[in-house]
C-alpha cells in the first residue's frame, strides 16, 4: 500500500523522506520556531512535525506525580495562532507541515489547518478514542511503535487494516538517547514481511548510521529530532539534531539508498565484461585437466568453461591447451 502525503506518493521503494521532529523544540517562541524551519528546509529535510495539545486534555493536572511532566508541557502549548504561522513558513520553503496530536481537540485544530497527515506518538498505538478520532478524518497516518508490546502493534495494525486506513508504520526504541545494542533494525524488514504499509523507523540513537542502516533495512521515512541549537533551554534539544548533523543525516541516508538496490541477486554488466580475466576455461596440461584464465569460453564458444568437468571424456586423447568440444559429425 503506497502511502500520500499532499501530493507526494511514498512507495516501498522511495528515497528516504526525511521528518524533522521539531516537537517541543520551538520554545513556545515564534522567531526561534520559524528559524528552526528554515533550518530544517536548510539542512536537507522535506517535512517538519510539531506537537498539538491542549495539556489539560492529555495529563492529569490533579496528580502530583506527573506534575512535572504537565508543567513542562504547558510551557510549550500551541495556540491556533502559532500552528499557523508555523504551517505558513513551512509551507512557504516547500516543506510539508504536520504534527502530532495528543488529545481530541488537537485533531480539530490540525483538521481545521487542512495537514495532509497525522502522526499518532507512540504511546497512543494504545489509545483507541484518540486513534477513532485520527481515523474519521480519513487522512494518513503516520504511526510509531516505541514501548508498545508485540500483541499491542499487531491490535493496532489489525484496526488500521479492517478500517483501510493509510498507514506508515515507525520502528520506534522509545529511549533517550537509544543504545546501539537496544536499535533493533530487524523490526523493520519484520513490519515489512507481515503488513502491506509503507514502513519508517524513528530513530532516537546518536548519530546518523542507525538511520543509514535502517535505509538499507526497507526504511523510507526516517524521524529524528531537530533542533536550532542543542544549547537551547528546554526538554528536547540536548536530544535532537542540530542543523549540522541533520544534513550529514540528510547525506548519509542518500548514499545509503543508492546502496540498497533491488531485492535478489543482481548482476550488474560491469561485472560480467570482465569474466574473461576473471574467470576461468578448461586446459589439457600434461596428463591433467585444470581450470585456468582467461576464460576463452567467454569469447569461443567451442571452449568448455569450468563447469562443463563432466564433458571432457578421456583426457589422454585431449592436445595440450584449451579444451574443446568435439566437432559434431554429419
Amino acid at each position: 500500500m503506497d502511502f500520500h502525503i499532499g501530493n507526494k506518493i511514498i512507495t516501498r521503494n522511495s528515497s528516504p523522506y526525511l521528518v524533522a521532529e521539531i516537537g517541543l523544540n520551538h520554545n513556545a517562541n515564534l522567531e526561534i520556531g520559524k528559524r528552526t524551519i528554515e533550518k530544517a528546509k536548510e539542512s536537507g529535510a522535506h517535512a517538519v512535525k510539531f506537537q498539538t495539545y491542549r495539556t489539560e486534555e492529555f495529563i492529569d493536572a490533579k496528580n502530583p506525580d506527573v506534575k512535572f511532566l504537565f508543567d513542562i508541557f504547558k510551557q510549550y502549548e500551541l495556540d491556533e495562532t502559532f500552528h499557523r504561522e508555523f504551517q505558513k513558513t513551512a509551507l512557504d520553503l516547500g516543506l510539508d507541515f504536520f504534527s502530532t496530536p495528543l488529545c481530541d481537540s488537537a485533531v480539530d485544530l490540525l483538521s481545521s489547518l487542512n495537514v495532509p497527515v497525522y502522526k499518532i506518538a507512540s504511546g497512543d498505538i494504545v489509545n483507541l478514542s484518540l486513534l477513532n478520532k485520527v481515523i474519521n478524518t480519513g487522512k494518513p497516518i503516520i504511526v510509531s511503535t516505541g514501548a508498545a508490546l508485540p500483541e499491542e502493534v499487531i491490535r493496532a495494525i489489525s484496526k488500521f487494516q479492517d478500517e483501510k486506513v493509510e498507514v506508515c508504520l515507525l520502528h520506534c526504541v522509545s529511549m533517550y538517547p537509544t543504545p546501539l545494542d537496544k536499535v533493533n533494525l530487524q523490526s523493520i524488514p519484520y513490519y515489512l514481511d507481515t503488513t502491506d504499509f509503507v514502513v519508517g523507523f524513528s530513530d532516537h540513537s546518536d548519530g546518523t548510521l542507525a538511520s543509514s542502516l535502517a535505509i538499507g533495512f526497507g526504511a523510507v521515512v526516517i524521524e529524528k529530532h531537530f533542533t536550532l541549537d542543542r544549547n537551547l533551554e528546554g526538554p528536547d534539544h540536548a536530544i535532537s539534531m542540530d542543523p549540522v548533523s541533520f544534513r550529514k543525516l540528510a547525506d548519509d541516508t542518500k548514499q545509503s539508498y543508492q546502496m540498497r538496490g533491488v531485492y535478489g541477486k543482481n548482476t550488474h554488466p560491469e561485472e560480467t565484461s570482465g569474466w574473461f580475466y576473471g574467470r576461468r576455461s578448461l586446459y589439457k596440461q600434461k596428463q591433467s585437466v585444470i581450470s585456468l584464465r582467461p576464460a576463452l569460453h567467454t569469447k569461443d564458444n567451442t571452449v568448455l568453461n569450468s563447469w562443463d568437468l563432466e564433458k571432457v571424456g578421456d583426457p589422454s586423447l585431449l592436445p595440450e591447451g584449451p579444451i574443446r568440444l568435439a566437432p559434431k559429425r554429419d
